[in-house]
């Protein structure tokens, strides 16, 4: 056996989760195929179950074990008369390649060592940083994008494998975390339409938040975004779509935003904030704005306020350039 029960101590987490949504005899189903594909079994024997059922389950053991790198589905067989099931899990590489992709991602984790002392905000800051740094969007989508191996050995994936890879990483260091689905608008490209989507829910100091690092990745340019770090449920349904149960984020200021005083809730603490920031030399500015009624227009608007506060403060001309995040109203002001 070269799963999770090797490095994690433990084949099954019972804190999981998608583990603690199943009854109890669906429980001991999930446990038997974890180790079943922990220990590469051609065939794993199970109870009889319908179709739809049994890929719930296998689903929830992948969504809960981001290690599971290795298999993606599976083919079942029903003994309708011993009344008895079995599943062939439909495995993607060889037994040693994935032996030794474990040995890799394994060793691969080690880089956080040092984080393992540290406060759970501490840890998701640095990991959130940690991607955004060193990983890229995989607009090829390659074989290994919608896994971790994406992210360890091709330093790219899409949302799946940058959310699996966040929640391994927090799992390493003790934060407790899950990946969910759902649909989204891409913050980077304007009037995108929704499209099925993955991001962490993540618990800090006992409180639930969403975190979605890819959409960070995809909007960062001069400085690391922060849009979608430790939302609550009000703030991700502006531009997300939750389609699954998932535990409710309800804690409200948290937000990278709130706490770090870059929350601004109408046009003339707008002027105040970005003239505050001119005259201490900032000219690249991020800032949110809260509770906006009135969209039409908004970029045009605050271009006229930032020019505004430039020529107070400034003599020569300035040339405005606005990026705007218009499902969470965050935007990026440069003065060139």
């Amino acid at each position: 056996m070269f799963g999770l029960s090797k490095y994690f101590g433990t084949s099954i987490n019972k804190d999981d989760y998608y583990f603690g949504r199943l009854i109890e005899e669906q429980k001991a189903t999930y446990g038997t195929i974890l180790s079943g594909i922990e220990a590469f079994a051609d065939e794993i024997k199970l109870p009889l179950l319908p179709i739809n059922e049994m890929s719930m389950i296998f689903d929830y053991v992948l969504l809960d074990n981001p290690l599971l790198f290795y298999v993606s589905s599976f083919s079942q067989l029903n003994d309708l008369y011993k009344k008895k099931s079995s599943i062939k899990p439909d495995y993607k590489y060889a037994r040693q390649i994935v032996k030794q992709s474990i040995g890799v991602v394994t060793k691969y984790l080690q880089t956080f060592d040092a984080l393992k002392t540290k406060s759970d905000i501490v840890k998701e800051t640095y990991i959130h940083d940690y991607c955004l740094d060193n990983f890229q969007y995989d607009y090829t989508f390659s074989d290994y994008s919608h896994s971790i191996l994406g992210p360890v050995l091709n330093k790219t994936a899409v949302c799946e494998g940058i959310a699996k890879f966040v929640k391994l990483t927090f799992d390493y260091l003790g934060v407790k975390s899950i990946v969910i689905r759902g649909k989204a608008k891409n913050p980077a490209i304007e009037d995108s339409a929704s499209e099925m989507h993955a991001w962490n829910i993540v618990k800090i100091d006992r409180k639930t938040y969403h975190l979605d690092v890819t959409f960070d990745m995809t909007l960062k340019s001069k400085i690391n975004r922060y849009d979608y770090f430790n939302l609550s449920d009000e703030d991700i349904k502006k531009d997300h779509i939750i389609i699954d149960k998932v535990p409710a984020c309800t804690t409200i200021g948290n937000d990278y935003f709130s706490i770090n005083s870059l929350l601004v809730h109408n046009s003339t603490e707008l002027g105040t904030f970005i003239g505050n920031n001119l005259k201490n030399g900032k000219k690249h500015i991020i800032v949110k704005l809260a509770n906006v009624r009135n969209t039409e227009n908004i970029v045009d608007k605050i271009m006229r306020i930032a020019q505004k506060q430039y020529a107070s403060i400034y003599t020569s001309g300035v040339t405005v350039e606005i990026g705007c995040n218009s499902g969470q109203m965050v935007f990026e002001i440069n003065f060139r």
